[in-house]
């Protein structure tokens, strides 16, 4: 019975070696998760810019098309405005020749316009979002009279996403194809 009780004497509780070693372990898991947390919260603000200029695209496109829908009711007879050019109707985007650029226009990170006459120093990459529209090509015209083109948006802006907190360029290039008088 003695030599029973001197084994299970010796056999309790942990040793501090092994309280050691399990601690450590559980320091590496948690740094593990820490750093899993830090490289999903980047991930996240880098796809939320990218949402954003996906939508600042995709509303000047919009524009260009609805200028399109307004040139096209013009040369069809159907508004007073028959027989008015599309400069005269002031419309910015449409007047463009194949293959020139518009100017840029600024949108804030929500999405926003943004006053084109600010100051130059104002403008940061890491807050705006330029856009510079392109009538990329004419595809040929609709039904007789009207044309039928492409027009792109391109979107540029900065993230900061890499290790060292630097910008990093990023862009978006959405085209649509319209029909406009």
């Amino acid at each position: 019975m003695r030599a029973r009780k001197r084994c299970r004497k010796g056999q309790e509780g942990f040793s501090m070696i092994e309280m050691l070693m399990t601690a450590f372990v559980l320091a590496i898991g948690l740094l593990g998760l820490c750093m899993l947390q830090t490289l999903s919260l980047r991930g996240s603000r880098g796809s939320t810019s990218l949402t954003t200029a996906v939508h600042v695209a995709t509303g000047v496109l919009d524009q260009i098309e609805m200028e399109g829908r307004l040139s096209w009711a013009n040369i069809g007879d159907c508004t007073p405005l028959s027989g008015q050019t599309n400069a005269s109707l002031g419309l910015q985007y449409l007047t463009l020749a194949k293959g020139a650029s518009g100017g840029k226009f600024y949108f804030n990170i929500e999405g926003n316009p943004y006053d084109q006459n600010a100051p130059a120093g104002s403008l940061t990459n890491n807050q705006y979002f330029t856009v510079v529209v392109q009538h990329v090509d004419d595809v040929g015209n609709a039904g007789g009279f009207g044309q039928v083109s492409d027009f792109s948006a391109t979107v540029n802006f900065s993230e900061t996403v890499d290790a060292t907190h630097a910008a990093v360029p990023r862009t978006v290039i959405l085209t649509r194809r319209i029909t406009h008088g």
